[in-house]
């Protein structure tokens, strides 16, 4: 039996009761479900983002996350990756009506968010073709090299594919080029690390030096690490 765990990099519940939504750049695909507060209901799917955001939070009955694995959206939702990169698109835009009655139906289920969780997986497995081409293998090995900070070159060597094929396929699969791919990922890990000092910091995270760490870091968050560490970040329109 199918199960969307392979599938999902986590599923959470956007909080409201802070000034500014911290959005860090991502290359996963995150499929939205929310209910505003006159009763609609809609699935959103947002594609990678390949820069930070800090929109003001909604206030929302229901407002639920769920992280598509990087590589694994274009099963699920049958377009590639790299058409998402940066966009928010309504589900029905994507896939048709089955998806505005999916919307209606998670809708009457407002007050039983973790059954409204369930129909959707249940509709996003249907989505699968029973066999997933041989690539999805490949970029999925890619994804585990690149975040652990192996290069491009070395990772498609050791794939044994071409640097080329790597980087066209890649990018297709998950929205983003192997290089951002890698830049985001070190970035996320310096915000999800305890810290002594920045110079520290970019040895463990795998940059070449403190300035390269602020450097990469301003340009993918929009601030330097100290003023984000401080709270001192731009809000962006919602």
């Amino acid at each position: 039996m199918r199960t969307l765990e392979p599938w999902l990099d986590g599923i959470s519940r956007q909080q409201t009761n802070e000034p500014v939504t911290v959005l860090p750049p991502d290359p996963a695909t995150t499929l939205l479900w929310r209910v505003t507060a006159a009763g609609a209901s809609d699935v959103l799917v947002i594609g990678p983002r390949t820069k930070a955001s800090y929109p003001t939070p909604k206030s929302l009955p229901v407002c639920v996350r769920l992280r598509i694995r990087p590589g694994r959206a274009t099963a699920l939702l049958g377009v590639a990756a790299d058409e998402l990169a940066d966009q928010v698109i309504p589900l029905a835009d994507l896939i048709g009506p089955s998806a505005d009655r999916l919307g209606e139906r998670l809708g009457l289920l407002r007050d039983e968010p973790q059954r409204g969780i369930d129909v959707l997986g249940d509709y996003l497995l249907a989505r699968l073709p029973e066999r997933l081409p041989t690539r999805y293998e490949l970029v999925g090995a890619a994804v585990q090299e690149l975040a652990g900070g192996t290069s491009t070159a070395a990772t498609a060597d050791h794939l044994g594919v071409s640097e080329r094929y790597l980087r066209r396929v890649f990018r297709q699969a998950v929205g983003v080029s192997p290089k951002h791919f890698a830049r985001i990922s070190r970035v996320r890990d310096v915000i999800g690390r305890q810290r002594s000092s920045w110079s520290v910091t970019a040895a463990e995270t795998g940059y070449a030096d403190q300035s390269h760490l602020i450097a990469d870091f301003r340009s993918l968050m929009g601030v330097t690490p100290t003023a984000f560490a401080a709270g001192r970040v731009p809000v962006t329109a919602c």
